[in-house]
């Protein structure tokens, strides 16, 4: 190369083809304005490979390279891009630059020609030869071809409908971007791994890309509708992974506000509590998300309860999303393929819910070759098998999880907690089927159970069941539709013999199951259309009470049946208004029934509802309907693009929901009780008003969004002082309804290559609810009081510091602001008894939580023939050992009050974990 740039280059040209793709290597250059001797340089001492360049190109061509042993290949197109120069690897140890057409595999009509005059190159580098018979050689990128051209003509629209898999595994790539040069059109994989557009037919250069997988680039020969089929292929950049979130263009070019998507690379390098990977612990570190305590699985999202979100996995329905009462979560992190939260503006085919919707799609298992992956950590172990049946058409994934933490519990001073036992499972299985090109067929099951015991006062014991049966038919390349069952179950039973007096068992049973249906269809150019409609029945047996014991007084209670149906139908369209502004309109509409067999009371005006003010009551035989509500459902979006690496958006929705929870706690346990809306008790709805501002710098891999939000609710369930839930079937009487309102600002700031990455979130938010009314249906005397899950300052950060391909050290910092709590205002005696008077509801914090958390993840050599690769974690939680309140509450003393908080950890809680797989580092 130093003797004579211009021969080089031009032998280059003529040298036969060998390869259409450099080998894989990794380059560390880093540095402004440099030179391509520069370049040349490192390339041939890093990765022995030659740069073959004119010679005029030498002192005239300068380049900013930022590369932290990522993929070479990557690193020269984004550092030669703003340039337009582009690269040909004809070797695996040459690489081409050029400017102009691109290359071609027929390059014997070459000539040799003299280099560029470097005054000619100043201005044009990339211009062609003068000499009319030199031809600048053609890039060997592969074709598709769409569509039959004998249907071409007289079509200035074809409709495309393109497949995205990963080439190892099979399964569908999600959050794939496609985008048409020229133009710049493009579009997002959907959760089936599909794109569909409208073009006018012509040739398109398509560039497929997504986080941790080779860009793919190739000519799309577009000639009328049809469909086509693309593979990825995963590639290995230790230290250029991003951490959160798909990818940038779906949050510039997308009508979606207020949504978080999890990718599985963020929840392997966050520090682990107890071992375990823990995707809804994960949810509570984006903005906008908290949690009541630290042992809680439930999560409060934008200031709503926990049962204002609704936990889909495949489908299928979970109402219990917590293990060993809220340590761990239900979900097992090694399956989990998307993990998207619906926080501001659910897409029409969602409901029923106020705050949120967690949607989780598991991997359907690898349809290429059989695999496995196993973990263990000090309370659990989990194990995951699959692979083909019919290799290409069926696979089979099956996964579980157990327990075996009773040790630790031996091992603790508290006698009781000795006593005591703690045990869970999980089971996953997931069959997949192709039966062709236009139909494929998915079956899940799947299943948890948790038994605990406190020493001999108490036991618990609830369970999560269910299945669910998709098709999917692709009924031409502008229409396809999806199909689904899905039935679910909830079941907890508990015996309380902490008083012999009044100890007792109940047990308790819902069920629920859903018929989906919908129609995707892209009817123009820029319209996609989704029609469906839903139908969910739901069983609710809120047991019966029965007294346990031989010395116990209590009196059996039989808290009744409820039953009901939810129909909703909806349709929405997303269209490209204008080349800057894109506009999505939902409408859903949904219809509720309260059904019989139910007994309704009917009390006198002018007082509370109590067992004293029935003056009537009413018997619905089974299947009559007792009562229905019904009403409209509005989502409206719009994305307004202030530039290629900017966008403003703007959003409304309403929902509406037909069942909540029962619970006099905080936080979420699994004795709390859903139940129906219906008779006395209207059903919860909602408005909510978002905006955004999101921006990319894509040169830094820095993204930043901000959402401002407010949010307005009705006929939110909140509890007389006193309520008891297990002593009456007739829940009116123990609750109230009234308005809450919640706002607030969340920032966020994304880091997602280099050694050095991760994001940080701040949230500034208010929740305050009021229940106002005749004085008997007062809370805090009418006025409004801070929900108990209204915290006004949150922060977040995540960070991670990757010292090379094998060690990785991260770290979690997180603070809140302290939760509202009811403290006391006078104790007073009558006739002995004492009684402690509430003054004024929820004005009160318990002190701030601070919590920082640590990791190291260390992964097994790196050797490319492997039978099996491991990986080790230890982690840290609550480095400081800092006691954070999760309550504070009071004991009556002779003439005063004692006040104690309650910390659920207040010591460092070191883990160490250790996960295999068949395969080596790079395997999936």
């Amino acid at each position: 190369m130093k003797t004579n740039l211009c021969a080089l280059f031009v032998l280059c040209l003529l040298s036969p083809v060998g390869a259409t793709n450099a080998q894989e290597r990794v380059l560390t250059l880093e540095g402004k304005d440099l030179s391509l001797a520069t370049l040349a340089r490192a390339l041939d001492q890093q990765c022995g490979v030659d740069l073959c360049y004119p010679p005029a190109w030498e002192d005239l061509l300068r380049v900013d390279v930022h590369c932290d042993s990522a993929d070479m290949t990557t690193c020269l197109e984004s550092a030669l891009m703003p340039a337009g120069v582009r690269l040909w690897a004809d070797l695996p140890h040459r690489i081409i630059l050029y400017k102009g057409r691109s290359l071609t595999s027929d390059l014997a009509h070459l000539q040799e020609a003299s280099p560029s005059d470097p005054g000619e190159l100043s201005t044009d580098m990339g211009e062609e030869s003068r000499n009319p018979e030199v031809s600048t050689p053609e890039r060997l990128i592969p074709s598709l071809v769409v569509g039959k051209e004998a249907d071409r003509r007289g079509r200035n629209v074809a409709r495309i409908r393109g497949k995205i898999r990963d080439s190892g595994s099979g399964e569908p790539v999600i959050g794939a971007t496609m985008v048409l040069l020229p133009g710049g059109k493009g579009a997002v994989s959907d959760q089936q791994g599909v794109v569909s557009l409208s073009v006018a037919p012509g040739r398109y250069q398509a560039r497929f890309s997504f986080i941790g997988m080779e860009t793919w680039e190739c000519e799309l020969d577009v000639r009328s509708d049809g469909e086509f089929s693309v593979e990825m292929t995963e590639v290995v950049i230790a230290l250029n992974e991003v951490q959160i979130v798909g990818n940038h263009y779906r949050d510039i070019n997308s009508t979606d506000v207020g949504v978080e998507r999890l990718s599985m690379r963020s929840v392997k390098q966050v520090p682990l509590f107890m071992g375990e990977n823990d995707v809804i612990k994960i949810s509570k570190l984006l903005p906008g998300i908290t949690s009541s305590g630290e042992a809680s699985v439930g999560v409060n999202v934008r200031g709503g309860g926990a049962d204002q979100n609704i936990f889909y996995i495949n489908r299928v329905p979970v109402y219990n999303t917590s293990h060993m009462f809220g340590f761990l979560s239900a979900f097992n992190s090694d399956i989990v393929q998307d993990f998207s939260i619906y926080k501001g503006n659910p897409p029409a085919s969602f409901g029923g819910r106020l705050s949120s919707v967690f949607n989780i799609l598991t991997r359907k298992g690898n349809l290429k070759t059989h695999t496995a992956h196993a973990g263990i950590s000090p309370v659990s172990a989990h194990a995951t098998l699959e692979g083909p049946i019919v290799r290409d058409r069926v696979s089979l994934l099956i996964s579980g999880r157990t327990s075996y933490s009773d040790w630790m519990l031996k091992r603790l001073e508290d006698p009781l907690l000795r006593e005591s036992s703690a045990s869970f499972y999980d089971l996953s299985a997931y069959l997949h089927a192709r039966a062709n090109d236009k139909n494929e067929f998915d079956l899940f099951y799947y299943g948890s159970r948790d038994q605990f015991a406190y020493g001999k006062q108490s036991t618990y014991r609830y369970a999560n069941e269910g299945g669910s049966l998709s098709w999917k038919k692709v009924i031409s390349p502008a229409l396809s539709s999806h199909l689904s069952l899905a039935t679910a179950s909830y079941s907890f039973g508990n015996e309380e013999w902490k008083q012999a007096s009044q100890a007792y068992a109940h047990n308790y049973r819902l069920g629920h199951h859903e018929l989906f249906a919908n129609l995707d269809w892209v009817p123009a150019m820029n319209h996609t259309l989704d029609i469906g409609g839903s139908v969910v029945v739901y069983d609710l047996n809120r047991g019966r009470v029965e007294p346990v014991g031989e010395e116990s007084l209590r009196i059996p209670v039989e808290l009744g049946e409820e039953f009901g149906v939810e129909t909703s139908l909806f349709a929405s369209d997303n269209i490209q208004v204008l080349p800057w502004m894109t506009l999505y309109a939902g409408l859903r509409y949904s219809f509720f029934s309260e059904i019989g067999p139910k007994t309704v009371r009917s009390y006198a005006t002018g007082g509370a509802r109590t067992d004293a003010t029935v003056i009537d009551s009413t018997r619905y035989d089974r299947f009559r309907k007792v009562s229905s509500e019904s009403g409209p459902e509005i989502r409206l979006a719009l994305n307004m693009k202030a530039g290629p690496n900017t966008s403003v958006k703007v959003a409304f929705s309403q929902m509406r929901q037909y069942l909540f929870m029962l619970s006099n706690t905080v936080t979420i346990s699994p004795t709390d009780q859903w139940k129906l809306s219906g008779s006395h008790l209207s059903a919860p709805k909602g408005n909510q008003v978002s905006a955004g501002v999101y921006h990319i710098w894509p040169d830094k891999g820095v993204s930043a969004s901000m959402e401002l939000y407010y949010k307005h609710m009705e006929n939110i369930v909140e509890y007389r002082d006193g309520a008891n839930f297990i002593s009456t079937p007739y829940i009116e009487t123990q609750v109230l309804q009234g308005v809450q309102q919640a706002g607030g600002i969340e920032l966020m700031v994304q880091k997602n290559s280099g050694r050095f990455d991760g994001w940080a979130n701040y949230t500034f938010s208010r929740s305050m609810v009021e229940v106002d009314g005749e004085e008997y249906e007062q809370i805090n005397r009418g006025e409004p009081y801070p929900s108990n899950f209204d915290r006004p300052h949150v922060l977040n950060v995540i960070w991670s510091y990757h010292l090379n391909r094998r060690f990785t050290f991260s770290s979690n910092v997180v603070y809140m602001s302290g939760r509202p709590v009811t403290f006391p205002s006078s104790l007073y005696y009558i006739n002995k008894y004492v009684y402690i008077d509430y003054y004024a509801k929820n004005q009160v914090r318990v002190p701030d939580y601070f919590r920082i958390d640590a990791s190291l993840n260390l992964e097994g050599n790196l050797k490319s023939r492997k039978t099996f690769h491991s990986s080790w974690s230890l982690s840290v939680y609550n480095v400081l050992g800092r006691n954070n309140p999760q309550s504070i509450f009071f004991e009556p003393r002779e003439d005063f009050l004692q006040g104690y908080s309650f910390s659920v950890i207040g010591v460092p809680i070191v883990t160490v974990s250790w996960n295999l797989k068949l395969g080596n580092y790079e395997s999936n």
